[in-house]
């Protein structure tokens, strides 16, 4: 958006524009639907624990919290709790807590799901509901007073980039000045929590009253009010934009982040209702309009103060304490509003829910009995035959079909890839609807769109298919390098297919809704190729690795830090080889440079050829290897790493201390570590360098730990563990060379002496005293040739 700097992530010119209809039906009035009481099922609960505090919720409006993926499981919170697994379709008893924990007051002040428990505050401390076993804990004890928890939910899948965004949970106190404010945090899904203390909160000024965490916009985001103006402030956006455009805020506001990760917000009061879709960048409140103009600027000006209200996917509905009843649905740039005067719906501790698109629930407890259970009137609210029924001559919808192959799915985009997406558009005859395509976070994700017509239905409307080509923002060529964020940080965008002019005619016509994962695809992973092993050439038997097979480290090769250094207190190492996991090792030459060949595969498909920078280190300590090249020889510009310094540099002090998030190119200038000792050994294999390992004079097993570390290859932290068999290294001399040298040196020389000194002596006395002392001692050869010498002269 040029006029305020901030980034709005609306279909192809990310433009926001907010324009709400509102149909007034005073002289119309049409009933809403018909009540229903629920009786059934108090058997269940006639064994009731009196040992119990029957909960209550804070605040005098009742609401009820709806599971983000269940849309069976809702919790009412009124005078009682109710927790229902069947949208309140049987009698219920009241959450209760038992005595033993001692919670003082119990009123409920905020809850949220987490895995199969309900997270409550109550009375200032964080507990837990198990509803699987109906267990209680507590969890977060603390002397400050909390008053809110708060997590987003990925309902799209089972996949790691979509179950881990639920683990985080957040629990905060409100009112509090930001420097003063107190904040929990958990990546365990509320099971423990610690303190947060982000340095933003030290320097910001206003009064918290939230903290989110959105993913597809900034790693923690506040909303502060200052006076009777509030702001979303973020702490980690993409472009340094630090604050949200401001809004007219005068107390405390209720907040409603609806699920899908689409950064789509309800704020309310009593007298104000406001919404955002792009995670509170741009709040405005929603004004009331008829079909001939501007009939109120806002809710307050109508004299309707909020009771209850909820939202669900695309729609809102809210009831008023003047009995009456709204509708909503909300698009990208028109929100429809419709008011329902209903005497009807004025029901004391009434609350509404949607139980699915369309189709809403109003919800009211009733105690007539003295069993402890808690029977239910409902009203279901059907909003399609609603609408039909009121005859206020609402446009017809103008598409038939649309329909995309993403919808409620989760993509993962890993680095530097393109995803193909696709969908259907079928208009309505004789109309012209507008598609239009959007993300949530422009700044990561960007997109090509191609649109053709694609055939004919039965009816002969025109189908229009939609290929959708969805690419890291900065490989799209569509965006200013300002523009894009940090692309080495893994990050989420959801996309959005909608029509332009989606009205309330259209409710069977819902946005096609994906989530884009640009991180890691955790099907991928790395293996050695294996063209040549041990046991091929039978220098090790496959039974007898697989037979607890285990092999001695020498006590001066190996090096438990990781330092290859001599270590004087070291014994020699017994090592079990774990054949289960590297099969044969593979046959490597003790004397020849060496690089292992990496393969990617994604599932059980081959992918392509690693050749990116990797590092490997022997993961027992072994150092009886070098590398070819030294850091000069490398071309370096820089100090380049090496294992002993990241090792020294990390708190873990183990193999994951050097990876593809520190890792640093050395062949690029870096002031911080200037190129001093150019004799180092370089040992990152693999990119443009021709790096080789070559092994010293020892035979032996070598188990290495392989990682990818060039952190433009993939957002995954590709490992793999391997063997490798080293032969045709001679055993080492147990004497130093120079001594060799002249031992050999002294023995030419004595060979020298005896051919000079051994012909000059058989021509002595001493030689033939010598000569016959040697016949002497072999008898036997001289008969034999005393019979040689007369058996010749007898011929």
């Amino acid at each position: 958006m040029a006029l305020t700097g901030l980034s709005c992530p609306l279909g192809f010119s990310f433009l926001l524009v907010v324009v709400t209809l509102v149909l007034s039906l005073e002289h119309n009035d049409v009933p809403v639907c018909s009540y229903e009481l629920i009786e059934t099922g108090k058997s269940e609960h006639i064994k009731h624990n009196k040992t119990e505090e029957v909960l209550y919720y804070a605040y005098k409006d009742p609401q009820i919290v709806k599971h983000p993926c269940n849309q069976k499981m809702a919790l009412y919170m009124g005078m009682k709790l109710f927790l229902t697994k069947d949208n309140f379709r049987r009698s219920l008893i009241p959450l209760n807590i038992p005595y033993k924990f001692k919670v003082g007051i119990p009123k409920v002040t905020a809850a949220i799901y987490s895995s199969s428990k309900l997270l409550l505050v109550i009375n200032g401390n964080v507990f837990g509901f198990d509803y699987e076993d109906n267990t209680w804990i507590m969890i977060l004890d603390t002397s400050e007073y909390l008053t809110n928890i708060y997590a987003e939910y990925c309902c799209y899948s089972d996949d790691y980039s979509c179950t881990s965004i639920s683990n985080l949970v957040l629990a905060y106190t409100t009112g509090e000045h930001i420097s003063q404010a107190h904040v929990y945090l958990s990546n365990s899904l509320g099971f423990h929590f610690e303190k947060l203390e982000l340095p933003q909160m030290k320097t910001l000024d206003g009064i918290l009253e939230g903290f989110f965490f959105f993913h597809s916009m900034s790693k923690y985001s506040m909303l502060l009010r200052n006076g009777k103006v509030g702001r979303f402030v973020y702490t980690e956006p993409p472009l340094n934009e630090s604050w949200g455009i401001p809004f007219e805020m005068s107390g405390h506001m209720n907040i409603i982040n609806l699920s899908g990760l689409k950064g789509y917000l309800i704020l309310w009061d009593e007298k104000h209702l406001f919404f955002t879709n792009n995670c509170g960048q741009l709040v405005e409140e929603i004004p009331i309009k008829n079909d001939k103009g501007i009939k109120y600027e806002s809710l307050a000006h109508s004299l309707n103060q909020v009771y209850s209200i909820t939202g669900f996917e695309n729609e809102l509905a809210l009831l008023t304490k003047s009995k009456k009843f709204f509708y909503g649905t909300l698009g990208l740039l028109s929100t429809s509003l419709i008011d329902i005067e209903d005497d009807g719906i004025g029901l004391i501790n009434a609350a509404v829910m949607f139980e699915s698109v369309g189709n809403i629930l109003i919800v009211v407890p009733e105690h007539f009995h003295q069993s402890p259970a808690f029977d239910f009137t409902i009203c279901p609210v059907n909003i399609q035959h609603l609408l039909m029924d009121l005859e206020i001559g609402l446009k017809t919808c103008k598409a038939e079909i649309l329909r995309g192959n993403f919808n409620k799915k989760l993509f993962v985009l890993d680095m530097n890839e393109t995803l193909k997406l696709s969908a259907t558009l079928v208009p309505q005859p004789a109309q012209s609807p507008v598609p239009v395509i959007t993300v949530s976070n422009p700044h990561s994700l960007g997109f090509k769109v191609k649109m053709y017509e694609d055939g004919y239905t039965y009816d002969g409307n025109t189908i229009f298919t939609l290929n959708i080509f969805v690419m890291q923002q900065h490989v799209s060529g569509r965006a200013h390098s300002s523009f894009v964020s940090n692309i080495k940080i893994a990050t989420l965008s959801t996309i959005t297919l909608d029509l332009i002019d989606r009205g309330m005619s259209c409710i069977d016509l819902q946005p096609q809704i994906g989530l884009i994962s640009i991180g890691c695809n955790w099907n991928k992973r790395i293996i050695i190729r294996r063209d040549l092993n041990a046991c091929m050439k039978n220098f090790l038997n496959p039974a007898e690795l697989e037979d607890n097979y285990s092999y001695v480290l020498e006590k001066t090769s190996y090096d438990g830090s990781f330092h290859s250094r001599n270590q004087p207190d070291n014994k020699d190492l017994i090592v079990d080889y774990d054949y289960e996991r590297l099969g044969c090792p593979l046959l490597v030459y003790y004397n020849s440079p060496w690089k292992p060949v990496i393969e990617l595969w994604k599932e059980s498909n081959f992918v392509e050829v690693v050749k990116t920078e990797f590092i490997i280190i022997e993961q027992n300590g072994l150092f009886t290897y070098n590398y070819s090249l030294n850091v000069g020889k490398a071309l370096c510009k820089s100090q380049a790493q090496s294992w002993s310094s990241m090792i020294d540099a990390s708190s873990k002090k183990d193999l994951n201390a050097w990876n593809r998030e520190n890792y640093v190119n050395c062949r690029e200038p870096d002031e911080k570590a200037p190129l001093v000792s150019p004799q180092a050994e370089y040992q990152i294999l693999g990119g443009s360098s021709s790096n080789r390992i070559i092994f010293n004079q020892r035979n032996g097993i070598y188990i290495f730990f392989l990682r990818i570390v060039d952190p433009y290859y993939s957002y995954c932290d590709l490992t793999t563990v391997f063997s490798v068999y080293v032969y045709g290294a001679f055993p080492k001399r147990t004497l130093p060379d120079y001594v060799v040298a002249l031992l050999i040196i002294c023995f030419m020389f004595f060979l020298l002496w005896l051919g000079y000194i051994i012909p000059k002596l058989t021509k002595s006395q001493y030689g033939n005293r010598f000569k016959l002392f040697c016949q002497n001692l072999c008898p036997k050869r001289k008969k034999n040739t005393m019979k040689f010498r007369i058996d010749k002269l007898k011929k």
